[in-house]
């Protein structure tokens, strides 16, 4: 599907699909081979699976409208069920995974069928990488329509956590099924059960790590971050720059949604300026705003006086 197409929801429909495909060869795998990294892939396939189901709840619930209730829109729904399944992969998919492996390292048993584990690998690697190249093209072409840039600061300061959370799993699946082959191989290799049981472990702190990540990034927009240093200099020079605005008294801007900034500000305009003037003013200070910085969807200005200890001061310097 070409890159002007792809939308969050596709991204996250098709690691849904292929996520279930997946946990149900895993499975197999894990039963017919009696491996613990399969196992663990299992666990892990499946958290993948209802991760993703619940990120496609999250982003059809924001995209309802009800203004009576919601007057600025359900967008932080996003940010809401991507805490929720970073939870989920740190709290339940990554503590079991792990927890897995400590078990088969104390217990006795042995890979059975590795054939059917490595056909399985094989094949999860394949829809993995092919779900992983959808996700981190369609991400590519975000940091390119924002002007590309550091790609650091673009991570730090990505907000749309449903992709974000897809192509993070996304990645530990891959680094899950790496593990997992490289835990087997050994443990074949050598007949030593403890590298395959030690896999399941790291596999574990693969997913754990993802899950902290993830409710860090989420929790902090869910509660109300504010938008990015660069973003908030961009829309102090446009302020700066414009000849009737005297000062700026405040400026705050949070997430609404991945890409739903709403912005408030308080202004202290030029003296003589008429209410038609200043209305004049803040519509060619928002359209600037909304140019420079486009996930701006909505902008209240508050013209305010200077505080009166400031014209005190001015009056007692004359």
């Amino acid at each position: 599907m070409p890159i002007a197409k792809t939308t969050t929801k596709n991204v996250v429909t098709r690691a849904l699909l292929g996520d279930f495909l997946i946990a149900i060869a895993k499975y197999a795998a894990a039963i017919l081979s009696g491996s613990a990294a399969m196992l663990a892939e299992a666990i892990h396939s499946s958290s993948d699976t209802m991760n993703q189901f619940l990120l496609l709840i999250g982003y059809n619930l924001s995209a309802k409208k009800d203004p009576s209730k919601f007057p600025f829109g359900r967008g932080r729904e996003q940010f809401f069920w991507s805490f929720v399944v970073a939870v989920l992969v740190f709290g339940i998919s990554g503590v079991l995974t792990f927890a897995e492996g400590i078990i088969k390292l104390t217990s006795t048993y042995r890979i059975e069928d590795p054939i059917s584990a490595y056909i399985v690998l094989a094949f999860s690697s394949a829809i993995d990488g092919y779900v992983l190249l959808i996700s981190s093209r369609f991400f590519i072409s975000k940091y390119r329509k924002q002007g590309g840039g550091d790609p650091f600061s673009f991570i730090r300061d990505f907000r749309d956590t449903v992709l974000l959370t897809a192509l993070v799993e996304d990645t530990a699946a891959l680094a899950g099924v790496a593990t997992a082959f490289v835990g087997i191989t050994l443990s074949l290799v050598t007949g030593n059960k403890v590298f395959d049981a030690s896999s399941s472990i790291v596999i574990g702190i693969i997913m754990m790590f993802s899950g902290l990540y993830l409710s860090r990034k989420s929790k902090n927009l869910l509660i109300g971050e504010g938008i990015s240093k660069a973003d908030q200099r961009k829309i102090e020079e446009i302020l700066k720059s414009n000849r009737f605005v005297n000062r700026i008294l405040d400026v705050r801007a949070i997430y609404q949604g991945p890409e739903k900034i709403f912005l408030a500000m308080d202004l202290n305009f030029k003296d003589g300026l008429s209410t038609e003037e200043i209305e004049k003013v803040i519509d060619e200070i928002e359209s600037s705003i909304k140019a420079s910085v486009p996930f701006v969807d909505r902008i209240y200005v508050e013209a305010e006086e200077r505080k009166t200890e400031e014209k005190d001061t001015e009056r007692s310097d004359s």
